[in-house]
């Protein structure tokens, strides 16, 4: 994706409506198997103050509440914390909140110790030098879940070749790591693979298709892009998987 302000707001609004929240099942198992590997790591949230950065739905924000003294969410997205707080009322958790922010444009005063826990997750929120510094500023404990250099979906990547686009992970943890190396940090990392199933409308596809050809610089070849939906389509849904590897990194004071 084309990393403009305009092109992140269209694409995360967009995905809001179909993304995972934090208590259904399969979302709830894949957090709970990521959580037990940070703690090995390090990493415990429980009595913490907890900051999560481009918090999205509330996957973690909202999951680790219930442990964590409180937890507040930082996401750029309108429509992700619509359904934060939706989540939040439904479940009744009264110990956390969520601010429309993007990072970078946030004022470090606001979130300077803040904290005891940050935490950002398959965001490129975090992604700079000063993103880091900030995050490090926040609290003395830091996670960060990140693109490790793979991601395979059989169908974006043919419909990506067709309009000339790559389809690949963002660089995510690569990031991360190259700066925390020259600020000479110390830290923990594993590696992990995962793996996801999406059911979808025709409609809703085909609209996740545009826009994700739109942020990253190409038009959409609607007749093309539709027929192959078409053949696609079992009972009205467009199955897509998605197979990803993970970095997990904990670094603290």
């Amino acid at each position: 994706m084309k990393g403009t302000r305009a092109n992140e707001k269209l694409f995360w609004n967009n995905r809001a409506k179909n993304y995972p929240r934090p208590f259904e099942k399969e979302t709830y198992a894949k957090t709970g198997r990521l959580l037990k590997l940070l703690a090995g790591l390090g990493a415990d949230f429980r009595g913490k103050r907890l900051l999560d950065i481009g918090c999205g739905t509330g996957v973690y924000a909202l999951r680790l509440a219930r442990a964590a003294r409180r937890a507040v969410g930082v996401d750029s997205s309108p429509e992700m914390l619509r359904l934060f707080r939706a989540e939040r009322r439904a479940r009744g958790i009264k110990n956390a909140s969520c601010l429309l922010s993007t990072w970078s444009g946030l004022p470090a005063a606001r979130v300077a110790g803040r904290f005891d826990a940050a935490l950002a997750s398959m965001t490129m929120a975090v992604k700079t030098r000063a993103d880091l510094l900030k995050m490090e500023k926040a609290a003395p404990l830091r996670v960060y879940i990140g693109w490790a250099g793979e991601r395979r979906n059989p169908l974006l990547e043919k419909v990506y070749a067709r309009h000339g686009v790559k389809y690949r992970a963002p660089e995510g943890a690569a990031l991360v790591l190259r700066e925390l190396d020259r600020l000479g940090r110390a830290y923990r990392v594993r590696y992990v693979r995962d793996s996801w199933t999406r059911k979808a409308s025709f409609a809703d596809t085909l609209r996740d298709i545009e826009v994700g050809l739109k942020v990253n610089g190409a038009a959409i070849d609607r007749p093309w892009t539709e027929a192959l939906l078409r053949r696609l389509e079992r009972g009205g849904r467009i199955t897509q998987r998605t197979s990803v590897k993970k970095a997990l990194i904990v670094w603290r004071d």
